[in-house]
């Protein structure tokens, strides 16, 4: 069963990034705006958790800027969908 919401830790663990470098790319990129809970907690969902491997791949795969990151992070394109369908496949074989 999914989770309906991730915190920060786990998100940043999914993704190997320092949770600081989530909070950096949130202020960055006004697309990526998780929920706070009552008490302030960022609360991830499973399409802030795709906007945040598609920042990924442009900063650290497509060796991007951020302001390069922004510009094509706002065109969807075909590859990135590409690169979730074989991970998705990845996790489902080694299962």
């Amino acid at each position: 069963m999914k989770k309906i919401y991730y915190s920060i830790g786990e998100v940043s663990e999914l993704l190997g990034e320092k949770q600081s470098t989530l909070r950096y790319w949130e202020s960055e990129f006004s697309e990526l705006s998780p929920r706070r809970s009552s008490g302030g907690r960022r609360l991830y969902t499973e399409s802030d958790v795709k906007l945040l491997k598609r920042i990924q791949y442009y900063l650290h795969k497509a060796k991007y800027s951020i302001e390069g990151a922004r510009r094509h992070f706002k065109q969807r394109e075909p590859e990135i969908d590409i690169i979730d369908n074989l991970e998705r496949i990845k996790r489902i074989l080694e299962e």
